[in-house]
């Protein structure tokens, strides 16, 4: 009632960062923090939070003072897709290796979308694809296989 909130996606959107950086703080209470000018493994997630936590009183005074769209419905298609192309990867990195977990991937988080196409959906998942298949193992040198054992 003291604050009038004009724009609730940015009001509500930059308390919930705050929140989370809140959550950081307290998650990395118990590691050492800065001694002097040496860092600690606490120096980080704390510096990290405490950004975090004005950048979003930035968002905070936007949604406050400038006017914006309402809070639309909520849809769970996407964080269902999302959440599940995370774990088709993990699941498939191991047995099926790089390539095909990448291409599984991708084409599972496009799913989110309402209006997907698939043809070039296909097409993207295997440039990138390609490129995580060269990054990884040749660019940075990282011991993924590209494809299955059993081949």
């Amino acid at each position: 009632r003291f604050l009038r909130v004009l724009n609730p996606q940015d009001y509500y959107g930059g308390m919930a960062l705050i929140l989370l950086s809140l959550i950081a703080f307290v998650a990395s209470n118990d590691l050492p923090g800065m001694r002097g000018f040496a860092f600690g493994p606490g120096t980080a997630p704390r510096l990290f939070a405490f950004t975090l936590a004005l950048l979003s009183l930035g968002v905070v005074a936007t949604g406050l003072m400038s006017k914006g769209p309402h809070i639309t419905p909520y849809k769970v298609r996407g964080m269902v897709f999302i959440i599940g192309s995370i774990l088709v990867f993990a699941a498939t990195i191991r047995p099926l290796g790089l390539v095909i977990a990448t291409f599984a991937c991708i084409v599972t988080c496009a799913a989110a979308a309402e209006d997907v196409k698939w043809r070039e959906t296909v097409i993207w998942a295997a440039i990138l694809t390609a490129f995580c298949s060269v990054l990884f193992p040749y660019g940075l040198n990282l011991p993924f296989q590209l494809w299955p054992r059993f081949w």
